[in-house]
């Protein structure tokens, strides 16, 4: 029986990862700066990406590499998430502040696609009208309440 030997490939970068993915799981928990954990958090994705890559070409462990890529993709999703809470919440300050310019953008989402026609021969041409006629009514809106 011939016993199969670990190789240490794979475990620098992967150390590598896991103290990138910690220090964005960190930085991603602070409320209001919880966006930049994209960045060591992306980093930390590469690096344990390449840790699994190496460890699985040179029959090394690949734990660490896989440990360091699940806490950096937490902290990625957190990061993210923040990013949609401050995003809901700046369209929210913008429906408070001006109603009334939430509603025409409605209604002119509405008027674009009230007739939308899903013939197969028609529907691309018809799309690329609709989207172009909505780009010109929604440039057009922002244009007047700025």
């Amino acid at each position: 029986m011939e016993e199969y030997k670990k190789s240490t490939e794979g475990q620098i970068t992967g150390i590598i990862g896991i103290v990138m993915g910690i220090i964005a799981l960190m930085v991603a928990f602070i409320p209001c700066v919880g966006a930049i954990a994209f960045v060591p958090g992306g980093i930390a994705i590469v690096f344990s990406i390449i840790s699994i890559v190496q460890a699985n070409r040179d029959n090394g462990t690949k734990a660490l590499g896989i440990i360091s890529l699940v806490i950096s993709a937490l902290a990625v999703l957190i990061a993210a998430a923040w990013l949609m809470i401050f995003g809901g919440l700046a369209v929210a300050n913008t429906a408070i502040n001006n109603p009334k310019k939430l509603d025409a953008i409605e209604n002119e989402l509405h008027d674009v696609f009230d007739d939308f026609d899903l013939k197969p021969q028609k529907a691309e041409k018809a799309t690329e009208s609709r989207i172009d006629s909505l780009e010109s009514r929604l440039r057009k809106l922002e244009g007047d309440t700025i």
